[in-house]
């Protein structure tokens, strides 16, 4: 019988005659819960930048390609989330983050803005069910450096912000934040490769803009998608990287 193992947690999974890994699991059901949830986060792209909308969490009835556009969008984070957590206590706080993020993307994208609403709720999401998982594991240096990397990435970005507020907002900070906390549980150099990552996505994307004509320099690139995108894949491809087939 073959054997697919994971390479973070090394715990394969049976379904059915094989062994199934951890990731593989994981992607599945991040990408189904964010799927399923993909009609709601619509919604909240168009309630959650009104700063009049005191009700932002009901959110506002979307079109079908907003849908269209949010259900890809949710299931690809939703994937890459999963993928990192594997099917372990960590999944149900990075299902979390792709839900959050998942809108915080389109409207970074629209707007160029990152509501502090949504922001926060990933932020509180992300510790209360970090917390809980490390008590199902009994890992309190992985939460303890999951708030040290937090607090470390914060720093940084603040003084990139001060530095150069016109390419760098405070939205920018508060959401790389976030992405640190999650980086940080497995490890220091996950929260260096995966903000790197972001600042990567970033500076291709803008050469790209301006190669095509279709950006000038002064024209504003919406950062707080790449710092997702390169933070979740840098998460995931340990998964990713081992699902060769073993006999």
């Amino acid at each position: 019988m073959s054997r697919v193992t994971d390479f973070r947690t090394a715990a394969p999974v049976a379904v059915g005659s094989g062994s199934v890994s951890a990731g593989v699991i994981g992607a599945l059901a991040g990408a189904g819960a964010c799927l399923a949830a993909s009609p709601y986060l619509a919604r909240l792209t168009l309630s959650v930048p009104d700063r009049g909308e005191p009700r932002w969490w009901r959110g506002r009835p979307a079109s079908g390609p907003r849908l269209a556009c949010s259900a890809l969008t949710a299931t690809a984070l939703g994937v890459l989330a999963g993928a990192a957590a594997g099917w372990s206590a960590l999944l149900p706080a990075f299902v979390v983050l792709a839900m959050t993020t998942a809108p915080l993307v389109v409207i970074d994208y629209e707007h160029h803005r990152l509501p502090d609403r949504l922001v926060r709720t990933a932020a509180a999401g992300g510790a209360v069910l970090l917390t809980l998982a490390a008590l199902v594991r009994h890992d309190w240096h992985s939460l303890l450096r999951s708030g040290e990397s937090a607090a470390a990435v914060f720093a940084v970005l603040l003084l990139l912000a001060f530095a150069s507020p016109r390419s760098f907002g405070f939205g920018d900070v508060k959401l790389g934040a976030v992405l640190g906390l999650y980086l940080g549980w497995f490890g220091w150099a996950f929260v260096y490769y995966g903000i790197f990552a972001g600042f990567l996505l970033g500076a291709l994307v803008s050469l790209a803009l301006l190669a095509t004509r279709r950006a000038s320099l002064k024209t504003a690139i919406a950062f707080g998608p790449m710092l997702v995108l390169g933070a979740l894949v840098v998460l995931a491809l340990p998964s990713t990287a081992s699902l060769g087939v073993a006999s």
